[in-house]
């Protein structure tokens, strides 16, 4: 390993705790355990060895733990370690962002893609597997857009938890989306076909709001405008312009035309469906990029590790991580022996 890819020595950071019994004021976590976890080394080489496939293109790999029951999502606290190692990184003519995240928090993706923008000349994403949700926003921000036989993205409808939504079993709001509104009335009126009135649409309203409270149903249009809106910002960042009507087409498309949340888009339907260009890597990108993601999947698939005495109470796992070749930023979610999540920083390594 050369010598700017080799940690530094391992010390230990104070941490703000939160309410947990028995618990010491400041939680101490030593990074060579998370050190231990990342197994930097073979994420390195994998990152240099795609770095000279790429032709002297910078990875920056953002990769986020999706194993349950505590999935990494993007959130803002992302923001500082990105804006950490794009000031250090510089400036650079060519960056390829390595991608897998589920998505997470709506505004957060917009953010990512201004400061990408602001660090590189030239942006490309490769997906090696999935770009889901928020993520998609990302992906499709791209001046390049590189994913594998197994590359997905997703729809970008937002599903929202709100208090005055319907509630299930025991008590928690029951997600909903606008599209499935949408789809609802549209289903009555499909079933009452020629018997429909437009009197008929009063009634439904004024049963449908004895489940979901009106304010409830305008914050689910709130956020399904919103991501319509980070759908357009994002494709108008591309170096090569698209159309108004293409552009009209894709938002549409992402925001509701898959009818599902879940609907898995292949790198053929990026191309049909979206009328987006593809890479398609050549089989030693393609095993690199592999390689790369089984890396970092492995290390999320690890047992949750101990922390130092006198918090053994607790446990320690990775949830993702920003890094380039030198340095990177990773997320300590820090829990409970039974689950239940205590605290989740950003540490950095280098």
């Amino acid at each position: 390993m050369s010598k700017k890819h080799q940690a530094t020595r391992p010390h230990s950071q104070s941490l703000p705790s939160a309410a947990v019994k028995g618990m010491t004021t400041h939680l101490q976590i030593n990074t060579n355990t998370l050190v231990g976890l990342l197994d930097l080394g073979p994420a390195r080489s994998l990152i240099d060895s795609i770095e000279q496939k790429r032709q002297g293109s910078r990875l920056l790999c953002i990769v986020y733990n999706d194993r349950g029951p505590l999935p990494a999502m993007l959130t803002p606290s992302a923001l500082n370690p990105l804006a950490a190692i794009l000031s250090r990184t510089g400036k650079m003519s060519s960056l390829d962002v390595f991608l897998r995240s589920t998505g997470g928090i709506t505004e957060v993706p917009w953010r990512i893609v201004t400061l990408l923008r602001e660090f590189s000349d030239r942006l490309s994403i490769i997906v090696p597997s999935i770009a889901l949700s928020g993520a998609t926003h990302l992906a499709i921000a791209g001046d390049e857009l590189i994913m594998t036989p197994f590359s997905v993205l997703g729809s970008v409808d937002p599903t929202r938890n709100h208090s005055l939504l319907p509630k299930d079993a025991i008590g928690k709001p029951i997600p909903t989306s606008v599209e499935d509104l949408k789809h609802c009335i549209k289903f009555i009126r499909e079933q009452l076909e020629e018997s429909y009135q437009e009197q008929d649409l009063a009634l439904i309203i004024s049963e449908l709001f004895k489940y979901i409270n009106p304010l409830a149903i305008g914050a689910l249009e709130q956020s399904y405008n919103l991501s319509k809106l980070i759908t357009r910002k994002c494709l108008t960042t591309r170096k090569e312009p698209l159309t108004e009507e293409k552009i009209n087409k894709i938002v549409d498309q992402l925001a509701g035309g898959y009818f599902s949340h879940s609907f898995l888009i292949s790198r053929a339907e990026v191309e049909k469906d979206l009328g987006l260009p593809v890479t398609r890597p050549d089989a030693e990108l393609t095993e690199l990029i592999s390689r790369l993601e089984n890396h970092y999947v492995e290390r999320f698939g690890k047992e949750p590790q101990p922390l130092p005495a006198p918090n053994s109470q607790l446990l320690v796992r990775l949830g993702g991580v920003i890094q380039v070749a030198d340095n990177g930023w990773a997320i300590a979610q820090i829990i409970k022996q039974d689950g239940q999540p205590v605290v989740d920083p950003w540490i950095p390594f280098s």
